[in-house]
């Protein structure tokens, strides 16, 4: 009975991860509240040497939302989930710092630690809410660049 009750819950955990799974094949711009939203977005790896401090691999991340219109004011970043090959890694939104230029242009940053190959492309994957709709914006093949 403990059995069946474990594969149960395993069973239901995994079908809400699956109704939050990025659609890879989505581009990179959304229609949000009768404004088309776009995504562009810019990551690097800081290997700037510095003194007496071992440096972690930390993926540094701009990821720009733009529109002609001003973006709803309601609109809310999700997740930010970054694929290379087979492998994917998500970040949420606590760990996300949203930035507001204008209001039409936010910037989403953040800084991570991931182990990935510097010189293959990624691709990027926002998912955004606005009153309860979600949203994936996708862009593939995003040059990860090093700053030395």
């Amino acid at each position: 009975m403990k059995k069946l009750l474990v594969t149960s819950l395993a069973v239901a955990a995994l079908a809400g991860c699956n109704s939050t799974s990025v659609n890879w094949e989505q581009g990179n711009q959304a229609v949000v509240a009768e404004s088309n939203v776009a995504l562009k977005s810019n990551l690097w790896i800081d290997k700037m040497p510095s003194i007496g401090e071992v440096r972690d691999q930390n993926v540094h991340g701009a990821l720009y939302l733009e529109s002609e219109q001003p973006l709803p004011a309601e609109l809310v970043v999700e997740s930010v989930s970054i694929k290379q090959g087979e492998e994917v890694w998500l970040i949420d939104s606590d760990s996300l710092d949203l930035r507001t230029h204008n209001e039409s242009q936010w910037e989403v940053a953040f800084t991570w630690q991931l182990e990935l190959d510097s010189e293959q492309p990624v691709d990027i994957a926002v998912q955004i809410d606005t009153n309860g709709v979600k949203n994936w914006l996708v862009e593939k093949k995003v040059k990860v660049d090093t700053v030395y």
